[in-house]
């Protein structure tokens, strides 16, 4: 019977270093794009030596939840895989219209995390909502861009659904458009008019999260999202 039995293998310190910080990702309480504390200071904070903890994040950088960058920044990776991330880079570079393909996905991602956060959102992310809102509402008061404002807003929703698998994905699908919302902001949303419209569907997609009604949420959602197809449409046109 004693053939049955497998010798307790005693866990390096690095690979216990490396399980928490994975369980606190896949938790969603360490998230994509955040960045962790210096090694120093988490090393001091796991009570653990800086040799054990560059070999956890390593171990971490090379399963892809972590990017180490230089100057030992280290950040949170959205779980994707490359093998899933790659093609659609090179299908959204491929030809413009693919932007209104890679575009719908988000529609389609944002009705279901808006009806979500409408059902799921906590009172402290209701607050936090409302006062990006307000900050988005100063922009364009000021007649600033906002574009910092808008991505917080629509991230913040995908972590009020309380499903971390949304974030991770929107993650990607920003990353994947990156560069296209840049030349949106500096384009397309630079007229104050549009910008205008801008903030009236975020506030009525707000309303509806803070009201607890998916229904609107998700038809404010379609509402904004019609609005943006139409407006990348004829930016592509030209």
């Amino acid at each position: 019977m004693n053939e049955i039995f497998k010798p307790v293998k005693q866990i390096r310190i690095s690979e216990e270093i490396a399980n928490q910080l994975k369980s606190l990702i896949f938790e969603g309480k360490l998230k994509p794009g955040e960045k962790l504390p210096s090694e120093r200071d988490l090393a001091k904070s796991l009570n653990v030596s800086r040799v054990s903890l560059r070999e956890a994040l390593n171990t971490l950088q090379g399963m892809g939840l972590l990017e180490i960058q230089h100057g030992n920044r280290t950040f949170i990776r959205p779980m994707t895989t490359r093998s899933i991330l790659d093609p659609l880079v090179s299908f959204s570079k491929e030809y413009p219209y693919n932007t209104l393909k890679l575009l719908e996905i988000r529609r389609y991602l944002e009705l279901g995390s808006i009806s979500l956060a409408a059902e799921r959102a906590t009172k402290d992310e209701v607050k936090q909502l409302e006062k990006i809102l307000k900050k988005m509402e100063e922009d364009l008061k000021k007649n600033h861009l906002g574009a910092k404002a808008d991505l917080e807003f629509h991230f913040l929703i995908a972590t009020a659904t309380h499903n971390e698998a949304y974030f991770h994905i929107m993650q990607t699908i920003y990353d994947l458009l990156e560069e296209e919302f840049r030349i949106a902001w500096g384009e397309i949303f630079r007229e104050n008019e549009k910008r205008k419209i801008l903030f009236e569907q975020h506030k009525s997609i707000f309303e509806a999260i803070r009201d607890r009604n998916p229904k609107k949420g998700a038809d404010e959602a379609n509402r904004h999202h019609d609005f943006l197809q139409k407006e990348w449409k004829e930016a592509l046109i030209k």
